[in-house]
């Protein structure tokens, strides 16, 4: 867990540079004064060359001090978040993360059962509780790689524990934050698919261009020769303005360019920043040699947008097509652009790629206990708790087929093998668990924990679980599963759910994988091929206890009956 030592200093610089910036605030609006004063003076009186050569040399001192300065205000922005985030951190510790924004309900997929079962997307989840991503492709990639996800190698869980380790990284997520404040609603997909466009220009058009710059130079020429007012050159202006106008009409002009302007220069501030991040990380340093390498075409591009953004001020449009055909110009270079397509899609899965990383590195900045899973055909966890459950009692398991789980209602049944199924998704996904140790294997998990009646597609519990346990045959029969079933169909009779459950226990037995059945008929509990363990309580001064740690065996205590006199509904007496 991060001590999070470095707020104090925070708070102390925030102040700072609060200070600073008010100042240059202030020289800022008295430069600005200082020009519109010397361009009045240069409009209404006769002191050209000396109010000129003021507004100019003004202008010119009031755009330097605005680039000099501008860092300060970045700073002052990331500091400022940097701050929100350390609270952030504290939150997440006390689990008061429900709040956390994005919580992953877009991208359920609701015909993988485990997503809502396991509560890994929406809200209240485990995506919820890590995420860190704030672009579109880096929610979406942490997403898939809960779900279903791209195997990872050894470095790149040893960079996730470097992150987990580091205060420093903490400067990154304030970075990252800047892409969600900077550019809401960005679609990098939709940016990707605009880069690969081309803008046409009507060879009518480029005549028209030329011919008229030609006639510019050949009436300039003249009229300078006979010594003739230039005022009727101005009228080019317009003219030039229509031709380009008319000349060019492409989709991407009327692309929402300055919101991805603003994406892209979020982009290039963490691009920055993670290339001054010290972590002595080979995986890490992989990273940043891709974004060093493929950053000038970030760079260009958001320079291309910055142009197209401007040109959607009419003003600057007009003058920019009236006396340099600027559509023009932006329309070569931006075909231009398409040879660089490649390394700017490149660089771009490298920054969701740290999103994801320090998504999945919030286990071990945020729980004292964390560890990297360890391959092993077993499968054995040792101190394992959930880490959406607050003050969660920690388990020690080890099994290889088959287990039966039995207890009292409330005695953490459910819990427990939620947390066995985060743990796997947690390992699969190449992140830290929430265990000491964790020996395990690539399982899929497939669950049937909440198959509750879906009456509103006219289903019932029963029919909900036939349909979840076809498909965890249909995934067993090929694939190394965990499989995770909560009371086993209990939308049926005892009758028939026993004998149906110790029918499903011999199949998936044949099967050879790892299982876990929890269940109240202990019926069950004498299925061949299994081994029993259960969860118990105890009863002191009419109030049940439960110690919430798993034991060999089946249970041999019931509560119902007790919770129902406890609860009045029964007479004590009876």
């Amino acid at each position: 867990m991060l001590k999070l030592e470095n707020q104090n200093q925070i708070k102390e610089e925030i102040t700072r540079i609060e200070k600073l910036t008010k100042v240059f605030s202030l020289v800022r609006v008295l430069l600005f004064i200082c020009i519109v004063v010397f361009v009045i003076c240069f409009i209404t009186l006769d002191r050209f060359a000396l109010d000129l050569t003021l507004s100019l040399v003004f202008i010119a001192v009031f755009i330097g001090f605005v680039l000099v300065t501008k860092p300060y205000y970045h700073k002052l922005r990331i500091l400022k978040n940097l701050e929100f985030i350390y609270k952030k951190h504290e939150n997440r510790r006390n689990l008061f993360y429900q709040s956390f924004s994005p919580d992953g309900r877009e991208l359920v997929n609701f015909s993988d059962y485990k997503e809502l079962d396991l509560d890994l997307l929406g809200p209240r989840s485990l995506f919820q509780y890590l995420c860190v991503a704030k672009s579109k492709e880096g929610k979406a990639k942490l997403a898939r790689q809960l779900a279903d996800p791209i195997q990872k190698d050894e470095k790149f869980t040893k960079c996730i524990q470097s992150f987990a380790e580091t205060e420093e990284v903490l400067k990154l997520e304030a970075s990252i934050s800047l892409i969600g404040a900077d550019a809401k609603d960005c679609d990098e997909q939709e940016l990707l698919g605009l880069a690969k466009k081309k803008i046409h220009i009507l060879p009518l058009g480029l005549f028209c261009c030329i011919a008229s710059y030609i006639l510019f130079a050949v009436l300039l020429i003249i009229s300078l020769i006979n010594h003739i007012q230039l005022y009727y050159l101005f009228l080019f202006i317009p003219l030039n303005f229509f031709i380009a106008r008319k000349s060019i009409q492409s989709e991407v002009f009327a692309f929402p360019s300055t919101k991805y302007a603003n994406l892209l220069s979020a982009y290039k501030k963490l691009s920055n920043d993670i290339k001054n991040t010290k972590i002595e990380d080979p995986y890490f340093v992989e990273l940043q040699g891709v974004i060093e390498k493929e950053y000038s075409s970030l760079s260009r591009f958001s320079h291309l947008l910055d142009m197209l953004s401007y040109r959607q001020n009419i003003i600057l449009s007009i003058i920019g097509n009236g006396l340099l055909y600027m559509d023009f110009i932006m329309a070569v270079i931006y075909n231009q652009f398409t040879k660089h397509l490649a390394s700017f899609e490149a660089c771009l899965d490298a920054l969701s790629e740290v999103e994801l990383m320090l998504s999945l590195a919030v286990i071990g900045m945020d729980n004292e206990v964390y560890s990297i899973p360890q391959k092993s055909d077993s499968f054995q966890i040792i101190e394992g708790y959930h880490p959406l459950v607050k003050n969660c009692i920690p388990n020690s398991f080890q099994f290889d087929g088959g287990v039966v789980l039995t207890g009292s209602n409330m005695s953490g049944k459910t819990t427990f093998m939620r947390m066995l199924g985060i743990n796997q998704v947690l390992a699969n996904a190449g992140g830290l668990v929430c265990a000491k140790e964790f020996h395990t294997s690539n399982y899929t998990v497939v669950t049937s924990l909440r198959a509750n009646d879906m009456l509103q597609e006219g289903i019932s519990t029963f029919y909900a679980e036939v349909n979840r346990m076809k498909t965890i045959m249909e995934t067993s029969q090929n694939t190394n599963t965990l499989v995770l079933v909560d009371e086993i169909f209990k939308g049926t009779n005892a009758k028939d759910r026993i004998y149906s459950a110790k029918e499903i226990i011999k199949k998936l037995n044949g099967f050879g994988i790892h299982f876990l059945i929890t269940t109240h008929d202990f019926e069950i509990c004498d299925a061949e091929g299994i081994v029993n363990y259960h969860f118990d309580e105890e009863y002191i001064e009419d109030k049940i206890s439960f110690d919430y740690k798993i034991k060999n065996g089946k249970c041999q205590k019931t509560n119902a009956i007790y919770l129902l006199k406890l609860a009045g509904v029964l007479d004590k007496n009876q």
